[in-house]
This record gives C-alpha cells, structure tokens and sequence, in this order.
C-alpha cells in the first residue's frame, strides 16, 4: 500500500503571460497515511505535448514528512510564450525515498492550455526626414539674412586684446576708434591684470560707438588654511568564529557535537561522541540474525534500542541508552551562539603641532 496519498490538487492550471512566458501554479496536498516519519521525493510528471522542464516543485524537492502529517507542495509553471498552443496534463508524483521502486503515488491529473501567440505589433512609421530638410533650409536662409544685416550695419573689426596687459589692451582699442570701455574683474589664478574675454568677440564688426567689455584678471584672496583634524586611529575589527555555522551554534568548552547520526547536534564530552560513532560501527553485530518481535531491527538479549532520535534503533546497553536521553535533555544548555565580527572604533589622536 502507498504510502503516501494525493488527495487534494487542481484540476486545470491557469496561466499568466508575462515576460515573454507563461506562467502559472498549481498546489497540491500530501498526507504521510503510515505510522512513522518518512522522506518523500516530490517530481512532476507530464502527459501530452508538455515538456518536463516547463515545470519544478517549489522549495525543496525531498523533504521529511511526518506520520499523519498533511503537507502543501506547489508546482511552478514556466512555458515559453513561442510555445505551440494546445493542451497536456501534469501529475505530481510522491516517492517514498526508502522505497522509491515500489512505494510512489500519483495525483489526479491537471489540464493546463496553452494559448496561442499573440498577434505581431504594427510596422513602426518611417521618420519624416522632410521636417529636417526644411528645417536646415530654415536655418540656412536664417544665417544668410544676419550675415546681411551684418555686412550692410557698417562698422570696424573690434581688434583681439585678449592675454594683454588692461592698459594695453585700452590703448589699442582707443587706436582703433572704440573709445568707451568697461572692465569687469574676476578673482583667478593668472597674472593680475590680464584681459582674459572681451566682449565683442575679436575680429568680429561693431560699430565705433558701441561699449568694449574686458574682463580682467585680479589676485585670489589670501586662504588661510583650516585647523588639522585629529587624526582618527582605523578601528580594531576582531574577525568572526572560524568554523563555526551561525545557524546551528557551536557548543561550550569541553562539549563536542555528539554525531551519532548526520546533524547530530547535541553537545557531549567527547568520550561520548567517539562511543556514539563506535556503537555505529558495531550496530550490525549487535542485532538478532533471525529477527525476533522487531523485524531485522531486533537486538541481541543485552542490547537495547538506542533512541537518540525517533526512528534511532542501533543496538546499544541499557546505560548507553540512559545517558543519549540525558545528553538529549541537556543539550540546550550546553549550546553557544558563534562570536559574530566585533569592530571596536579608536579615540582620535590631535596631531603635534608643527
């Protein structure tokens, strides 16, 4: 008989076209119907025209399951939007991992449907690249009415005084007929009294009467430089515990992890892990050869379960047994949280003065 039962699933999976896919779920409940806790694999099996890697389970795929325990497992859809239309099934299938030949339940089937493609976007409108041919004649018949109106306003060239000394730069402008003159300073770091723009631009026409502006050059101000800082020491940063998994903690001093089992993580003097690993090593010899009232997990008169855990049935001696239960019930408090990164931040140090 199964051991596993699929009674709760969709019958259709609605789809979503986003991205370039089409995308969808479906959930799907699981009961553990035996006695024990088990592991189930969970696949997607697919029917039809569907592909399987269209499609995973959500999380992990292998996963503990308890005894009489119902467990949601959802199944994530992704199918290419150029996928061809039409309709196929999917199953999810639950494996029992200790039996996976023999001990598998499918769900009922969900029909999913793909849609067909959309229709294409319109052909985009070609530019009109008449506006920029008109507009460049625009602006070329523009240029040519201000080159006219400049040729027929009359006037001299303005000559260039730019890199002269100011008072030069007043001489030959005076020479050239343009008398008046105003000068703007501004603070930069060239020789003090430097035309460094004028306006009208060299070269350029002007008439006589029209004012030259200079823009001269003047010494900075004197900056006196800002008091020095302290100095500020880098801080001290004590690295985190090495080897040691935040998740799980790390034990106290004089405790190991017991690892009687993978993620055997109970804190015990290491005489007791090294005892664990060596009642692992002779679990075998120590149970029934002819079975007995437990099946193949009967032990020899002597030697009872260990039971470090629900399901632990090495064979081991009465006091063993007591002593896993006690380090069970005081595990916790032999636990410790890993030192985390410390950063611990310097005083400033004023600087000599100097």
């Amino acid at each position: 008989m199964p051991s596993f039962e699929i009674p709760d699933g969709p019958t259709t999976v609605a789809l979503k076209t986003e991205g370039g896919f089409h995308k969808g779920s479906a959930v799907f409940g699981v009961t553990n119907k035996t006695g024990e806790g088990l592991t189930a694999r969970f696949s997607v099996q697919v029917q039809g025209e569907g592909k399987p890697e269209w499609y995973q389970v959500q999380g992990e795929s292998e996963r503990p399951v308890a005894a009489g325990e119902n467990q949601t497992v959802t199944v994530v859809a992704k199918i290419p939007a150029a996928a061809p239309p039409g309709q196929h099934r999917i199953k999810l299938r639950a494996t029992n991992v200790n039996d996976p030949d023999n001990d598998s339940t499918d769900s009922t089937a969900a029909t999913v449907t793909v849609p067909a493609a959309g229709p294409a976007p319109p052909p985009k409108k070609p530019f009109p690249w008449w506006i920029i041919a008109v507009a460049g004649g625009v602006l070329v018949l523009v240029i040519a009415v201000i080159i006219a109106v400049v040729a027929l306003g009359g006037g001299g060239k303005v000559p260039n005084v730019v890199g002269q000394p100011y008072a030069d730069a007043v001489k030959a402008l005076d020479k050239a007929g343009y008398k008046s003159v105003k000068r703007t300073d501004k603070e930069i770091d060239k020789a003090p009294d430097t035309v460094l723009d004028q306006s009208p631009a060299a070269d350029v026409k002007a008439k006589k009467s029209e004012t030259i502006l200079l823009t001269v050059a003047i010494p900075l101000p004197a900056v006196t430089p800002p008091p020095e800082e302290p100095k500020e020491e880098p801080p001290i940063i004590e690295p985190a515990e090495a080897n040691c998994d935040p998740a799980v903690g790390a034990c106290i001093d004089g405790f190991v992890w017991r690892g009687a089992w993978p993620n055997d993580r109970v804190c015990v003097p290491p005489e007791s892990s090294y005892l664990a690993r060596l009642e692992n090593g002779q679990a075998g010899a120590r149970r029934n050869p002819n079975g007995g009232p437990y099946g193949p997990d009967t032990c020899l008169m002597g030697y009872v379960w260990r039971d470090g855990y629900n399901g632990d049935h090495v064979c081991v001696t009465g006091e063993r047994r007591t002593v896993v239960a006690q380090e069970n019930a005081a595990g916790p408090s032999r636990y410790r949280a890993c030192r985390p990164e410390r950063i611990i931040p310097r005083t400033k140090v004023a600087s000599p003065a100097g």
